[in-house]
């Protein structure tokens, strides 16, 4: 949905190729939302193997809620980082560190 909202007008293939997916994935998941009354699927009329996705006004009201919340939250989590110590922005760092090394050994 986000892609959607932030490039309008482009096509499902074209979403495909953002994503890093297959085309049958964003096909699977437009037509989940589709029939959940998301999203419009439109034929391009120039090109007639092209589709276009549109947010219907209750898409368009879940992504705008969706996004309201994630902004309180990256606020709550910037509220919550700006409050630590040196040391502990310090340790969590280590962590991280740590915690990517031990990821990518696993790869």
């Amino acid at each position: 949905m986000q892609v959607i909202k932030e490039l309008p007008g482009l096509s499902a293939g074209d979403m495909a190729q953002k994503l890093g997916v297959s085309n049958g994935a964003v096909s699977q998941t437009l037509a989940r939302l589709e029939r959940k009354g998301v999203v419009r699927k439109e034929k391009d009329r120039s090109l007639k193997n092209r589709l276009t996705v549109d947010f219907t006004e209750p898409g368009r009201d879940a992504i705008e809620r969706f996004e309201e919340e994630q902004a309180s939250a990256m606020a709550s989590f910037s509220e919550y980082l700006s409050g630590l110590t040196t040391e502990e922005h310090s340790a969590i760092g280590d962590f991280l560190s740590h915690l990517e090394e031990f990821v990518q050994r696993l790869e």
